[in-house]
């Protein structure tokens, strides 16, 4: 077992919740709920009212399918835009203007349909593989949106994007978890589990992943993968999570066989519907889950059209050469969320595995992306703000960031940003360590499809880090080191990923344990009991005056101070740590 200490630093600076909800931080609901738990599927209609029937029943799923008042945001026919647009332009700005002329011919239609969308419904933007969350946020209305799961990379970072988005632009926002995973999607047969193996024709399913993917037992995501990325996006502060395709894998069987079924008789709920119940008990019970505290602003240049993917360090919106600065944003992430970003990943030789799905940080899920036209109301919210990437210092931003650091803000810049003396703290690699030249294709996904196995193995020996890039990281590991013994109210030691909330009465502390979760697109979940991880958690000044778990409803013990409990592989406990009225 690992042992994992969680030291909430209760710092006399660490601001009130009434104060952040009185801030940009505020967290922002939609249509009237604290929270909404709810299917992709629009109002439900004929076809789905079955569906919509055992959900309310079986408590599945928020149940506006009941409120004739809610507005089911629908989505705007950018869904899942640009990850694979290529962009006409030979400079940043000029690629920008071109997808935001794209993003505006596409999102007057609705998605799947290409119809007009009708009006007066609101509709939202869902970013899928694609980073593009500040510019949706802009561009779109009354929703934004992310697509995590399926085969798309670090969804902590993104979170830190779509919430940083949300912030500065005044939105709501929406985080969709899809089960498809390597092209199959999961189908559950009455009674059994999500460990339990199936005999699968290889050859067949490799035929249905070609053709566009297919529904097969032992398919998708891990059941507790999908539960974990619920509980994290919830903890962000989402408005919405929505569980896609839950009409038809919340149940086992098929969807014929299930609505055939008389309204009195109660479907049986698969492994994730069965998770899916679970949630839906701990969110009416808790319908609070303070503001989430992210001490962290990271700034992109409004033009940097950073986007994760493909799998390594990409090309400026998708047509540019990369530079040294673009490609510090990946390591910039890679070092907040290790082993998130897949730098070191080629495929063909390397399996991915859900473990770097959801990863542990000793800095926390306590990051926010933002762009460089926030306001300062917004930088000010911020105790420590980070400039990564490529940078146009005009005079506006200039002042912004002058302004940011007289109020009290700690700035960070890379030794490349062009800033007046010491306005910043400098971290990363100075300019004369730096190659000349530095071979900026080796950043790029090795092409993969055909390559024969010693290619491949070749290919994989350029994706190690040069020594320029491990000295970025370490410096920029030590920087964040500092500042979170200073300005982060916990204190990780561990490999579990947590998440930091302040509340009314004190702080809940989030604690996700990946570990030990194995499953491939074909295969069952294998279970590895040895990697629980322990937990202990103290606050600073000694003031815990109670401490309970929400997740299993148990009171923890304080005793001198510190709370322990167990984090089982694969689960998520929530501390709630009551210190004094705040």
């Amino acid at each position: 077992m690992t042992l994992l200490t969680i030291i909430c630093l209760a710092a006399a600076a660490a601001p009130k919740h009434a104060e952040l909800q009185a801030s940009p931080w505020r967290v922002r609901t939609y249509g009237g709920y604290p929270f909404i738990f709810i299917s992709y599927g629009g109002p439900w209609n004929d076809s789905y009212q079955r569906a919509a029937h055992e959900a309310r029943e079986q408590r599945l799923l928020t149940p506006t399918s009941d409120d004739a008042d809610f507005a089911h945001p629908a989505e705007s026919a950018a869904t899942e835009w640009a990850w694979n647009v290529k962009p006409e332009g030979a400079t940043r700005e000029e690629c920008h203007a071109w997808l935001r002329e794209y993003f505006d011919g596409r999102r007057r239609l609705r998605a799947h349909s290409n119809a007009p969308m009708p009006d007066g419904i609101p509709f939202y933007t869902l970013t899928g593989h694609s980073w593009y969350s500040p510019y949706g946020a802009r561009w779109a209305g009354d929703l934004i949106g992310l697509e995590v799961g399926e085969n798309i990379i670090a969804m902590q970072a993104q979170i830190a994007f779509l919430r940083g988005a949300a912030r500065q632009n005044e939105l709501p926002f929406y985080v969709q978890m899809s089960q498809w995973y390597g092209g199959t999607i999961p189908l559950y047969e009455q009674g059994e589990d999500e460990y339990t193996p199936h005999d699968l024709d290889e050859a067949a399913v490799l035929d249905g992943i070609s053709k566009g993917g297919i529904a097969i037992p032992n398919g998708g995501h891990a059941p507790s993968l999908l539960a974990r990325m619920w509980h994290v996006a919830w903890l962000s502060g989402a408005a919405i999570v929505c569980p896609e395709n839950c009409q038809q894998n919340f149940f086992t069987d098929t969807q014929q066989e299930n609505w055939e079924k008389p309204q009195d008789e109660r479907v049986p709920l698969s492994p994730i519907g069965g998770r899916a119940q679970r949630f839906m008990r701990l969110v009416e019970e808790h319908p609070d889950i303070g503001t989430p505290y992210t001490p962290f602003a990271v700034m992109l240049d409004e033009y940097a059209g950073f986007n994760g993917f493909p799998l390594t360090q990409p090309r400026p919106w998708n047509v540019l050469d990369p530079t040294w600065e673009d490609r510090q944003i990946s390591l910039f992430w890679e070092v907040a969320f290790p082993r998130s970003m897949y730098l070191d990943f080629l495929p063909g030789v390397d399996e991915e595995l859900s473990d770097r799905r959801l990863v542990a940080s000793p800095y926390g899920d306590t990051f926010d992306a933002l762009l460089s036209d926030a306001p300062s109301e917004l930088l000010t919210a911020y105790p420590a703000l980070f400039l990564v990437g490529p940078h146009r210092f005009d005079g506006d931003l200039v002042a912004r960031l002058e302004e940011y650091v007289a109020a009290g803000g700690k700035l960070f810049a890379t030794y490349a940003h062009d800033l007046p003396d010491g306005l910043a703290t400098r971290y990363g690699t100075p300019a004369e360590r730096l190659p000349d030249p530095m071979g900026t294709a080796r950043w790029l996904t090795p092409p993969h499809w055909g390559a024969s196995e010693e290619t491949l193995r070749s290919r994989k020996q350029g994706l190690t880090y040069d020594p320029y890039e491990r000295e970025f990281m370490s410096s920029l590991r030590e920087t964040l080191e500092g500042l979170v013994e200073s300005h982060l109210p916990v204190n990780v030691e561990g490999d579990v990923e947590y998440l930091v909330n302040r509340t009314s009465e004190g702080w809940l502390v989030g604690l996700v344990n990946s570990y030990g979760v194995t499953k491939g697109r074909m295969t069952p979940v294998s279970l590895d009991a040895t990697q629980t991880r322990d937990v202990r958690i103290a606050l600073r000044d000694g003031g815990i005056r109670a401490a309970s778990e929400w997740v299993e409803g148990d009171m923890l013990r304080v005793e001198n101070g510190v709370v322990t409990l167990t984090v089982p592989p694969g689960e998520t406990r929530i501390v709630q740590l009551t210190t004094s009225p705040g």
